[in-house]
């Protein structure tokens, strides 16, 4: 069966069917980027040649599998598109250094170092040189030796961590050859330097892989763009598909160079531009447009679409951080009710992890299931946790695995074979290991002031958590116990310090603002004879509620809202999207200042105000049919609120796209339907969990 191509609008075709010489194919957010490479690849076999001939890169082992599978679907059962080569660029050069590993001297079971393996060698390293390695944080060190080793610029020479970096990097190569072992950086150096002195080895591999495609080219690095010009060599079939617009990775050696000046590394390329989109409404497309048209580095393009003009954007300005959030869950609700959205396709977006933690407050208190992809959730961070085990163990001494994991956190002399001890004396007795405590039995004599001490503490806790005024009465469990100096101790860094307090202390008020809720539902409730509430009340219910949240986040997530960062929303879409804390400081991301002078960051660590902008174009260009920005008057950084300013890039939007919503004047929206909204998506979510037991 031939391949039909009528489906394709004439830039895809035009990109599939110029198959000879280099292509660069300037692919917009939404435009089909993969559907072209796929019928490429069909349209190549087609013309006759072999599939061991084509090469298609990409960047991560996901895209590749999907890529082929593609390719494969379209070109039929009775096709040999399975021997078409598709890998990302380290599987592709492993491949190489597996098959030259004699000439490489590398064994036969040779090892691919992953990040933990490289960690525990430069800590080795460092204790050799006498260096204390808690000194220095490992994974930094790593990032600066790889990018000396791709040839990336030096940082300034009186930093101790460039010091450090470059007295360690002929250690760190001496010990890869000694252990027989290749790192991720060495599956693109090897195969580099084997074809730069052996001119012989690289004219075969020329002559195995004579069509080379390239998904995602503004992500390739120094050492990618030049494995490709070699492997392209004479014939020059090179085909290259990205967006100079979505290059958002420089940090990871990204160089949007690549893509700006491919024609002058390919004279005579074919440029084609795909700039119908097939994803998101009018408005959407017009205002990111707008803000992308700024940067002067980029390939000229604007994309449109046949879909209409659908919704405005949505700009909310809240008084602070926790009103934004509340917004956002509370908006979340009402979509997901009124405009049947289902939450798997709503998704909360923001620039850096830090910002996740009042969205997954307000959404916990809201009832709404959600994940949060990349970083650590605020109830998967260890301190928090101590917190939760703390409250369950103070609520239900007899909850053991609550009680044993703060048993002896912070230390205080209860250890490791005095607990073993009580639990073989717990399970002699048929009792639990709080009643072994409790006894305190001559078995446990050596601990028996230490155990005395945590029995009462655990008591008269206990009865303070029970009752009202709760969530004063864990404050205070924490502050007695001391949760903010162990979080402070087990942290290395200032800013992981705080960042430690922070999260508990977010726990704390999360417990503040659950008991307020409870206080005013009680008083709506008053004078009914029935309580509504399928948990009951007090702290007890607030961790029954967490409990069954954790175990449905354990599973599959199913019907969850996504929160995830911007970098990580790449190449994803949702129905509609809420692009939060568009504020200056964090998109744009400060970092160590801006240098405006060029498309990429200095090697300082100095942010582009170009690359940023693409970092907006991208999480706006996310959303299909709702897209919602929100930016706080005022955060709160270390207990202290900060006031904020609206990011620069809001400048951009064309004010007839776009909605305001001011939430520091009267109250907006409608809060009564609001609740009513809340009440039967959590009736609704409960009758299903009913029918699945």
């Amino acid at each position: 069966m031939a391949l039909d191509l009528s489906l394709l609008n004439p830039q895809q075709r035009k990109a599939v069917i110029q198959t000879e010489g280099p292509v660069l194919v300037l692919a917009g957010a939404g435009s089909g980027k993969t559907r072209v490479i796929a019928h490429r690849v069909v349209h190549l076999l087609e013309q006759g040649i072999a599939a061991g001939a084509i090469l298609a890169v990409t960047f991560t082992n996901k895209a590749a599998a999907e890529m082929k599978e593609r390719i494969v679907r379209l070109a039929g059962s009775a096709s040999d598109a399975r021997r078409v080569t598709v890998s990302t660029f380290h599987a592709f050069g492993m491949r190489i250094v597996r098959e030259q590993r004699e000439a490489l001297g590398l064994p036969a079971k040779f090892a691919v170092l992953d990040a933990g393996d490289q960690a525990a060698l430069l800590k080795r390293l460092l204790r050799d040189l006498k260096v204390d390695d808690k000194r220095f944080d490992v994974n930094r060190l790593l990032g600066i030796i790889s990018r000396l080793r791709m040839g990336g610029a030096r940082g300034h020479p009186d930093d101790e961590y460039e010091l450090c970096a470059a007295e360690l990097l002929p250690k760190y190569q001496l010990g890869l050859r000694a252990m027989g072992a290749v790192d991720f950086d060495d599956l693109l150096l090897v195969p580099l330097a084997l074809f730069g002195k052996d001119s012989e080895l690289l004219r075969k591999y020329q002559a195995r892989y004579r069509y080379l495609l390239v998904d995602e080219y503004q992500d390739t690095n120094d050492a990618q763009h030049a494995l490709l010009t070699q492997l392209a060599g004479v014939r020059r079939n090179l085909c290259v598909v990205g967006d100079d617009d979505q290059s958002i990775y420089a940090w990871r050696g990204a160089q949007v160079r690549q893509i700006l000046k491919f024609e002058r590394k390919f004279p005579g390329c074919v440029e084609i531009f795909l700039e119908q989109n097939y994803r998101s409404s009018g408005a959407i497309l017009d205002a990111a447009n707008a803000v992308i048209a700024k940067n002067a580095a980029r390939k000229p393009k604007r994309l449109w679409t046949d879909r209409g003009r659908g919704p405005s954007l949505r700009l909310v300005a809240a008084p602070s951080d926790e009103a934004e959030a509340k917004y956002v869950a509370d908006e979340i609700v009402r979509v997901s009710y009124e405009e049947k959205i289902p939450l798997r396709e709503i998704a909360v977006l923001y620039r850096t992890n830090a910002q996740a933690r009042p969205f997954e407050e307000a959404l916990r208190l809201g009832g709404v299931r959600y994940r949060v992809v990349g970083g650590t959730s605020l109830f998967d961070r260890k301190e928090v946790r101590d917190v939760v085990a703390y409250l369950r163990a103070a609520l239900n001494p007899r909850d053991e695995v609550a009680l044993l994991r703060i048993v002896n956190v912070p230390p205080r002399g209860i250890g490791d074979q005095t607990v073993a001890r009580a639990q073989e004396l717990a399970r002699a007795r048929n009792c639990t290991v709080w009643d072994v405590f409790f006894a305190a039995p001559a078995e446990l004599s050596h601990a028996a002031e230490r155990i005395a001490d945590f029995v009462g503490l655990m008591r008269k806790h206990g009865e303070r958590l029970a009752g009202k005024g709760f969530s004063e009465a864990a404050r205070k469990l924490v502050e007695e116990v001391g949760l903010f100096e162990e979080a402070r101790r087990s942290a290395q860094s200032l800013p992981a310090q705080a960042r430690k307090v922070e999260a508990v202390q977010s726990l704390l008020r999360q417990l503040i603002e659950y008991e307020q809720r409870e206080e005013q539902r009680a008083a709506e409730n008053a004078g009914q004879q029935e309580d509504s509430e399928p948990f009951g009340g007090g702290l007890s219910a607030y961790l029954a509620r967490l409990a069954l949240d954790s175990r449905e986040a354990d599973g599959d997530a199913g019907d969850a809202v996504t929160l995830m960062t911007l970098h990580g929303a790449k190449g994803l879409e949702w129905r509609c999207v809420f692009l939060c804390g568009m504020e200056e400081g964090l998109l744009p991301h400060s970092g160590r200042g801006f240098d405006d002078a060029g498309p990429e960051p200095r090697a300082d660590g100095a942010l582009n105000l170009e690359e940023e902008r693409r970092l907006c174009y991208v999480g706006m260009t996310r959303a299909r049919e709702r897209l919602i920005l929100t930016r706080a008057a005022e955060r709160t950084k270390r207990g202290k609120p900060v006031p904020r300013t609206p990011s620069r890039f809001l400048e951009d939007i064309p004010a007839e796209l776009v909605d305001a919503i001011d939430l520091r004047g009267p109250l907006q929206g409608a809060p009564k339907e609001v609740q009513q909204a809340k009440a039967r998506s959590f009736f609704a979510s409960m009758t299903e969990l009913l029918d699945e037991k």
